[in-house]
């Protein structure tokens, strides 16, 4: 590869364009050379995305590592921004790629891995490409598309690791995938996809791959080491992208069909009654249960009466929340099918051998 001369920058800043990769970029040789930066640090992101390294870089030698699947998407005429599974898209200002358009709502898409494939998935107005409307895109280098018939998305890299971390407990083992997971305790055991304060373990992407703090201090997660959280024995194991998909369901917990309609949602189970839920909320579950993935209760809200202001509407949010859970506690579903955060998001938790039904 030519050499070239670069710019000064400290080291420093290539590690914090790549922790937006949530690649790690390493120095595996620096032979005196102090600083990297400017065009050359956008040109070591680029290649990263891209999964070619290692590279020489005059006298630093960098080298990547994949820990989590992601997608590069670029707002036509914009910079490009990675997003994760989980990740989505709109004009919210917490969205993981905002479009500041008037035309774009709130949460436009989302970014889902299902099995060893990146999805864009519509959860508000249109999605198309080459003018077919689509509510289910599979997500390819090169491809483009058009949010709410104005904005077009490119694709601009899809990276799937052949393996990943996850970490493996009573139950469960959960692919590293996000950015950041807390470990929760109640009603059982879980790591949920955000920060969650208090949490006795959280777990985030970092550079050089994933750090873990059980309450002592940041430590690398490695394959093979394990630790004992609140009497909870957390392995770190590594497993083929999509395996821990078919991990087998908790025991005691038969699985759920449930199958959302416009104004209800009915819940299937092998051994007791269905259970229909109607009105606020059976909305309410069945746009959770489609979304498929954590949301900001205003996504939801804005849905259900109105997209001007959904935080007015917070009184009846919580009322109707309240109702479904009612619902769902008398009737004997588990308590965390719907399921909150801790920072403003909700989600229809599914486990492994649940599935839902699109009757909407």
């Amino acid at each position: 590869m030519q050499r070239r001369d670069l710019p000064t920058q400290p080291i420093g800043g290539l590690a914090l364009e790549a922790s937006q990769l949530d690649c790690g970029l390493l120095p595996v040789g620096r032979d005196g050379v102090e600083h990297i930066g400017g065009a050359a640090v956008a040109n070591v992101v680029e290649q990263a995305v891209a999964g070619d390294c290692p590279r020489d870089y005059g006298s630093l030698r960098v080298s990547t590592m994949l820990t989590r699947p992601q997608v590069t998407l670029r707002v036509v005429g914009s910079e490009p921004v990675v997003v994760a599974p989980g990740g989505f898209i709109g004009r919210l200002q917490t969205a993981a790629l905002r479009i500041p358009d008037p035309r774009v709502p709130e949460a436009a898409g989302l970014v889902s891995l299902r099995g060893r494939e990146l999805h864009l998935l519509a959860l508000r107005g249109e999605l198309s490409v080459e003018g077919v409307p689509e509510d289910d895109v599979v997500l390819e280098a090169g491809l483009v598309v058009r949010v709410a018939g104005a904005v077009d998305i490119e694709v601009v890299a899809v990276d799937l690791p052949e393996r990943v971390l996850a970490l493996r407990f009573p139950g469960q083992v959960r692919e590293l995938c996000a950015s950041v997971y807390s470990l929760i305790l109640e009603p059982q055991p879980d790591l949920v996809p955000s920060f969650v304060e208090g949490a006795p373990a959280r777990v985030w992407s970092t550079a050089e791959g994933w750090s873990i703090d059980v309450g002592s201090g940041a430590e690398s997660v490695r394959a093979g080491r394990s630790w004992d959280v609140a009497g909870i024995r957390i392995d770190a194991v590594e497993v083929a992208l999509g395996e821990a998909a078919t991990a087998p369901t908790v025991a005691g917990q038969e699985p759920l069909t449930i199958v959302a309609r416009t104004t209800s949602v009915h819940i299937q189970r092998s051994r007791r009654p269905p259970v229909t839920v109607d009105g606020l909320p059976g909305q309410l579950l069945s746009e959770l249960a489609m979304i498929k993935s954590a949301v900001a209760w205003e996504v939801i809200a804005g849905e259900l009466w109105g997209r001007r202001d959904p935080s007015r509407h917070r009184m009846s949010w919580d009322r109707a929340l309240r109702r479904l859970r009612m619902q769902l506690r008398e009737a004997g579903v588990r308590d965390d099918l719907v399921r909150a955060d801790g920072r403003g998001n909700v989600e229809c938790f599914l486990y492994p051998g649940d599935r839902v039904v699109d009757e909407a």
